[in-house]
């Protein structure tokens, strides 16, 4: 029975890995670039991914002081831009579970419109990590 239980355990750790992408930093953008973010902003948005998810799309941050928590690769939060249920909702008109996947089409039009209302502001970790610091270079991508 043990054997079988850590066989089951160890498959579920290896099909929720299979399930997340890791980025490096070129795949990141060039995948940015297919998403059309605007190449004079890419080294700011390549900056926040790392700062927040480090490249990762299937992140959920811990609870904010809120009881919200901030989803994917651009950690988005709960609170206001996806809804945690099936149904999609909230202001980008999603579940928190689409802005997870390897596919990133859903949190990079997410993350646009975050970014149109409030600029890099609204992520905490592009202002403590890239805000007037030396950005990432990118130019061998």
């Amino acid at each position: 029975m043990k054997v079988l239980l850590i066989i089951c355990g160890v498959i579920a750790v290896v099909c929720l890995q299979c399930e997340a992408k890791t980025f490096t930093r070129c795949q990141l953008v060039r995948e940015l670039r297919k998403q059309k973010f605007p190449e004079n902003k890419l080294r700011d948005w390549v900056c926040l991914v790392e700062s927040e998810s480090s490249r990762r799309t299937h992140v959920i941050s811990r609870p904010n002081s809120n009881g919200s928590r901030d989803h994917g690769l651009f950690q988005i939060n709960d609170r206001y831009w996806c809804n945690n249920s099936n149904k999609p909702g909230k202001d980008c008109n999603t579940t928190c579970a689409e802005l997870r996947t390897d596919d990133i089409t859903k949190a990079s039009n997410c993350a646009k419109k975050i970014y149109k209302r409030h600029g890099f502001d609204a992520w905490h970790g592009w202002i403590i990590k890239c805000k007037g610091k030396n950005l990432p270079v990118i130019r061998h991508c």
